[in-house]
């Protein structure tokens, strides 16, 4: 179970942390809810009930300094396979965004930056669902490093391409 002040990942929220633990009546029943705020979006607030598995389960706490490093020395061990077709792609890697590791959220980061690549360097641009993706995955893993490793959001793009052998000035000339 999960404390006041401890800072997890939910979902597409990103991080966040669990501001209080409260007894509410929602539809007639009466159920305890973490309380959660969002670190980047401090207007914002999400309740997950304590009885609900699966949206429990959609919380896991942020990495720490030494899991995200040995997660970034891996992060070709598992690559993700592209999905040729459009619908089940968005549909796959939007699942792997909500409910998917930090693992996983990498994978379909890194798979989205070499394929923006292959495509530019063909003449081509990504689809804007595909674009989409990456921009979601980037934010969350975005706001997951810069926590785990106390660096400003702003750094943290420079510092993953770098970590991980992607030529950033690539992604940056893109229209």
């Amino acid at each position: 179970m999960y404390q006041i002040g401890d800072k997890v990942c939910y979902g597409t929220e990103g991080v966040c942390s669990i501001v209080r633990i409260q007894e509410m009546k929602v539809g007639g029943a009466k159920s305890k809810y973490y309380v959660l705020r969002p670190i980047y979006r401090e207007s914002a607030t999400v309740y997950v009930p304590l009885d609900n598995e699966r949206l429990i389960a959609r919380m896991r706490p942020v990495l720490s300094q030494q899991e995200l490093e040995a997660l970034l020395v891996g992060a070709d061990d598992a690559p993700l396979a592209w999905i040729d077709d459009p619908t089940e792609r968005k549909d796959r890697f939007s699942r792997l965004l909500s409910d998917g590791s930090s693992a996983d959220l990498l994978s379909v980061t890194c798979l989205l930056w070499r394929k923006r690549r292959q495509l530019y360097a063909a003449g081509r641009r990504m689809r804007s669902s595909d674009e989409q993706l990456l921009r979601d995955a980037e934010k969350l893993l975005t706001d997951e490093v810069a926590l785990a490793l106390a660096l400003p959001r702003q750094e943290v793009p420079a510092y993953l391409h770098k970590r991980l052998a992607q030529p950033e000035a690539a992604d940056q000339q893109l229209p």
